[in-house]
């Protein structure tokens, strides 16, 4: 569900920039990488060189490597060659953090996240392509930050005790305080809370081994 609103902007943004539903759905199909696809929307709404759009693809892409080696060392290691591909296709930034801050899965846990992740990607980018023109686009300013704030309800769950509710109140209060800056005070709220809810929970994990 996090990955809805996410990629139903990126499929409104892409038909409001001219580009065919066919071409904006085969992106997230093939590609999968939601902030190379808003850069590359964003290139051709500018008119920019193909190439420069590869480029600046692959720049921001880079980040696989090293998230494909932690992943692989730490994860992926259990698995052979043929699952070890069908799972590098799925790896984006948020299956990357919810692998690595569980336990381990069997194979068929990581498929299904991996899949489930993707198709969402892909049929939200096909609603966005269907209601796009018809969405104002400040609409669309929220997608991110929603996308954030569903990862950090995911990761405060295990929390429990008084714990929760100072993150809910510290979520609170930073949302007020930085109400005047938009969509980056959204999301400085959430990087606050983010850290809190760490810290917390570390807290929390000592006192359960003590």
């Amino acid at each position: 569900m996090g990955f809805l609103p996410t990629a139903i902007s990126f499929g409104a943004i892409a038909v409001q920039a001219g580009v065919s539903n066919a071409g904006a759905i085969a992106m997230s199909v093939w590609v999968f990488a939601g902030a190379s696809q808003f850069a590359a929307i964003e290139a051709i709404r500018q008119q920019l060189p193909w190439l420069s759009i590869v480029l600046t693809m692959l720049i921001i892409n880079l980040r696989h490597v090293p998230m494909s080696l932690a992943a692989s060392r730490v994860v992926y290691n259990r698995f052979p060659g043929g699952q070890r591909w069908l799972l590098a296709h799925g790896l984006v930034d948020e299956t990357f953090a919810l692998e690595l801050s569980d336990k381990p899965h069997p194979f068929a846990y990581y498929l299904g996240m991996h899949l489930c992740c993707w198709a969402s990607w892909v049929v939200g980018t096909w609603i966005g392509c269907q209601v796009g023109m018809q969405i104002p686009e400040r609409w669309l300013q929220f997608a991110l930050p929603s996308l954030f704030l569903y990862l950090l309800i995911n990761a405060i769950q295990t929390i429990q005790g008084r714990a929760i509710w100072a993150v809910l109140a510290a979520g609170i209060a930073l949302t007020f305080a930085t109400a005047g800056l938009g969509s980056t005070g959204i999301l400085l709220s959430i990087l606050g809370v983010a850290v809190l809810a760490t810290v917390l929970l570390k807290q929390q994990d000592k006192s359960i081994e003590g």
